[in-house]
């Protein structure tokens, strides 16, 4: 594209961008497909655009690696570790097998998960922002920006539930509103305590709306509230449980290491079932809304699995990511 546009330039526009905008302007209202092409063979464009290209085969020609599963092997022979990832049955079984059975008392559930369970009010640090906090914290501080939005100036625009809910939330044993939110002391320049959305319960609502009209379910309350705790640092937590805490077949070592470091021991291991479930009925009501698109996963310090690479009987490439 550029070897081509620099041979349509004049001489006198190459260094001026008004003199170039007219020329092709001018070149649009009085121009035709002879004098294009008289000014490419003037430049010897086809010469200078088959050196580029002969160029650029020849970097790729002499590089290490040219492809995805070229690199991925150049990078198993420097000692990466395979990454782990679920089969077609794990898709299909879905969480249950995994995590357990979520408990019919949605709201409490989840609260007693963040805030009556061995690993509650153990603090740790996350790896993105470097935030002290715990799990009982974190749950206080968004169940008080929901309890908060519901009970305000517009509460009367959120569905009765929701308000029901919030009122609810309020009556939780030693759910106290939190005087600060916890620091973070890296990646600093945005900090949630000012960052952070608002009035992201009055978002949900449209999303709920925009599902009306697709005659698809809404989200409930606790989903919401699930899906918020999820974009702070739960998340660690919550990927830890679906990463090396499953129920059933064997765990990569180093994974199950750090569910149990996160979530309260080998001894009595948190697995957030309920809330987790909740969580995944949210993303898979939410994902309803997407359009379809490439989506990049950025990994490291680990290699893809040969799933990834060869095709199954039924001609799938790829896996789960838990």
């Amino acid at each position: 594209g550029k070897v081509v546009s620099e041979a349509l330039k004049s001489a006198s526009a190459k260094d001026n961008p008004e003199l170039e905008l007219a020329l092709f302007r001018a070149l649009g209202r009085k121009g035709s497909v002879s004098l294009v092409k008289s000014m490419l063979e003037a430049e010897d464009t086809l010469t200078k655009l088959a050196t580029h290209i002969m160029e650029s085969a020849q970097k790729i020609a002499a590089a290490d690696a040219a492809t995805g599963e070229e690199l991925n092997d150049k990078f198993a022979a420097g000692g990466g570790i395979v990454m782990s990832f679920g089969g077609r049955s794990d898709y299909f079984n879905g969480l249950e097998p995994r995590v357990g059975s979520p408990k019919p008392r949605l709201l409490e559930a989840m609260a007693q998960e963040h805030c009556g369970s061995a690993d509650s009010n153990a603090e740790w640090t996350t790896g993105n922002y470097g935030i002290a906090t715990t799990a009982f914290k974190e749950f206080c501080l968004v169940s008080w920006e929901v309890i908060d939005e519901l009970r305000g100036p517009d509460k009367k625009s959120f569905p009765q539930d929701w308000r029901d809910a919030a009122e609810k939330m309020v009556r939780f044993k030693d759910n106290n509103r939190p005087d600060s939110w916890p620091i973070e002391t890296k990646n600093t320049e945005h900090p949630r305590s000012k960052e952070r959305t608002t009035n992201f319960l009055k978002a949900a609502v449209e999303k709920n709306q925009l599902l009306k009209n697709m005659n698809e379910k809404v989200l409930l309350i606790e989903e919401v509230l699930a899906l918020r705790l999820y974009t702070g640092p739960l998340f660690e937590k919550y990927n830890a449980v679906n990463r090396g805490g499953s129920l059933v077949g064997e765990n990569n070592a180093f994974m199950e290491q750090g569910f149990f470091k996160l979530c309260g021991g080998k001894e009595q291991p948190n697995r957030y079932t309920t809330t987790i479930h909740v969580l995944s009925s949210g993303m898979i009501k939410t994902s309803k809304l997407s359009v379809v698109m490439n989506v990049y996963r950025g990994i490291s310090g680990g290699r893809l699995s040969a799933s990834f690479w060869h095709k199954d009987k039924t001609g799938v490439r790829g896996g789960v990511e838990f």
